[in-house]
């Protein structure tokens, strides 16, 4: 009995939305630029600087991130290693997580979006390829805490996007693995893990190879409700 009642609850036919969170939910520019030059402003060596920028993929003149970065679309983790040879990284991460928290804004009708989709009854989720920790404060610093069921990270225990694990984890703990879910990124890696799990996939902003691969495409969040309203 026991086994049927885990059974019924992981293919619960409930209606999910996970989001991406840089560059869906947050407005990447905003919220990481400064937050990240101000973590290169305390590394001391010139030249150690400068190579582990390059690596980075960080303009420090223009002080941002540069679209090939890995920061734009890996795990976090990914972008600690590539430095961590040159730099203090704990360091470098505190102070990019800090910094990201007092500059943190919101992408436009986030809010207003996710107010609506509850009202509609759908569970929401996070699946982000930064760390679990980083991704609760941001949720919480923008008080969006009660908004989700599910915060997941890279270091969340499911693998990193493109695989399937986070979204597929997020959809369960909202009850739509035998419902309907719906993944929502700016990334091929976002449109990729939605469509790895099963997902319906939606792809915001200008990313033309995540437009081609997603089953539906807005432009800004505010458009999502209606889309999802017919599913």
């Amino acid at each position: 009995m026991a086994q049927d009642v885990k059974c019924c609850s992981l293919m619960a036919d409930g209606r999910a939305v996970i989001f991406d969170k840089d560059g869906t939910l947050l407005d990447f520019d905003a919220t990481w630029n400064e937050a990240i030059g101000s973590a290169f402003d305390l590394v001391e060596d010139r030249d150690a600087k400068e190579r582990a920028a390059e690596l980075f993929g960080y303009d420090l003149a223009g002080r941002c991130v540069l679209p090939h970065s890995a920061f734009v679309s890996e795990t976090s983790e990914t972008t600690d290693n590539l430095v961590a040879d040159l730099i203090d990284v704990d360091t470098f991460k505190r102070t990019i997580n800090e910094a990201s928290q007092r500059n943190i804004v919101a992408n436009k009708g986030a809010t207003a979006a996710m107010i609506a989709l509850i009202d509609q009854g759908w569970k929401l989720a996070v699946a982000t390829n930064d760390s679990e920790s980083c991704a609760v404060d941001h949720v919480e610093a923008l008080g969006w805490s009660h908004f989700f069921t599910s915060v997941k990270g890279f270091d969340s225990g499911h693998g990193s996007k493109p695989g399937p694990g986070m979204v597929l984890a997020a959809a369960e703990e909202c009850g739509a693995l035998g419902g309907v879910y719906v993944m929502v990124g700016d990334s091929v890696h976002d449109v990729l893990a939605g469509r790895a799990a099963g997902a319906v996939t939606v792809a915001i902003g200008d990313q033309s190879a995540a437009l081609h691969l997603a089953d539906m495409q807005i432009e800004e969040l505010g458009e999502l409700v209606e889309l999802v309203d017919s599913l």
